[in-house]
């Protein structure tokens, strides 16, 4: 009987992960865009994720999600997304090393940033939130602009 329970909720869970994305928000597979660009930092007390797809820009600072703000992302902003990515060759993201240590004695928050394209998912190395590696530098600063701009609103 343990060992049909254990299957069962194997199951159970294994069906539940497949529909959640790296942010912990559950979608349909029908609102899923092509291509997401995924900011996260975090630390004990700390946390803020940015979420770029083409027509929407979120943004959290709670690990729940439970206060999102959503904005609508326009074709020149998306535009200037893509020109960032295209300047990065996004299969040497998990190999990009980080300029500086200071997450290792909580002198900044861990960040990564997260690639999705379709059922593809490619994650940087942790860094730390505001010194990104020189690969990608560009992009980080723009997604965290954003976050300064949109808090001001």
């Amino acid at each position: 009987m343990k060992f049909i329970i254990s299957i069962l909720a194997i199951a159970l869970f294994t069906r539940d992960c497949n529909n959640k994305d790296v942010s912990g928000l559950t979608l349909p597979n029908t609102q899923q865009e092509t291509i997401a660009i995924i900011y996260q930092a975090s630390s004990r007390g700390f946390f803020k994720e940015i979420i770029v797809t083409e027509n929407n820009i979120t943004i959290s600072n709670d690990r729940d999600n439970q206060q999102l703000n959503s904005f609508k992302n326009n074709n020149k902003i998306w535009n200037e997304y893509l020109d960032l990515l295209a300047q990065i060759d996004i299969n040497k993201l998990p190999n990009i090393k980080a300029p500086t240590a200071m997450r290792d004695y909580d002198g900044a928050a861990h960040a990564t940033l997260t690639i999705k394209e379709e059922n593809k998912e490619i994650k940087s190395r942790i860094f730390d939130h505001e010194y990104p590696p020189a690969e990608i530098k560009t992009l980080v600063e723009k997604l965290l602009s954003f976050k300064k701009n949109s808090s001001k609103q």
